[in-house]
């Protein structure tokens, strides 16, 4: 603080300003702006729950997070510490796929993390009935054809890959 005193001082003694109370009065603003600044990086770091401050448990579940757990909104984070907390009740199966399917999503690149979100959100718009039509119908195709059927889409954003949702 007396750092800041001593730059406001130093302004005022300033042979460039015209006006004292102008150079006051910016100092003060600027002062301000850097307050309130300061405040919203606070907030925004307050609310990311901070790794080390999970439980000894919570942190053995949620492991495969651990890289990514600063950049996750609070929203996601929540999300995740509500699953660390019904973990113990799962089944065994339960907890071998949820274990397995956070090591997939954490070993993901940005691109491809996105790109699931998105078939995600798209898939919200095909009706069940369609989609497990759709999941009939790619069962039923040879593995070659299935082969075929990956080749061709490998590189297209698309949500399902089935013949039948075209």
């Amino acid at each position: 603080m007396s750092s800041t005193r001593i730059s406001v001082w130093a302004l005022l003694r300033d042979s460039k300003c015209q006006n004292r109370y102008i150079c006051l009065s910016r100092c003060v603003l600027m002062q301000i702006l850097v307050f309130v600044a300061i405040l919203l990086g606070y907030q925004a770091s307050a609310f990311a729950q901070n790794w080390e401050r999970l439980s000894e448990d919570q942190k053995l579940i949620l492991a495969p997070l651990e890289s990514d757990w600063s950049s996750l909104t609070k929203d996601r984070q929540k999300k995740w510490l509500e699953v660390a907390n019904r973990y113990p009740r799962m089944s065994e199966q339960d907890k071998h796929t949820l274990q397995s399917r956070m090591t997939s999503w954490a070993q993901l690149s940005t691109q491809e993390r996105q790109k699931a979100r998105d078939n995600y959100l798209r898939t919200l718009n095909i009706s069940p009935e369609k989609k497990a039509e759709a999941w009939q119908a790619y069962q039923q195709l040879s593995e070659e054809d299935k082969k075929k059927l990956a080749e061709r889409r490998q590189g297209k954003p698309s949500t399902v890959t089935s013949p039948t949702l075209k």
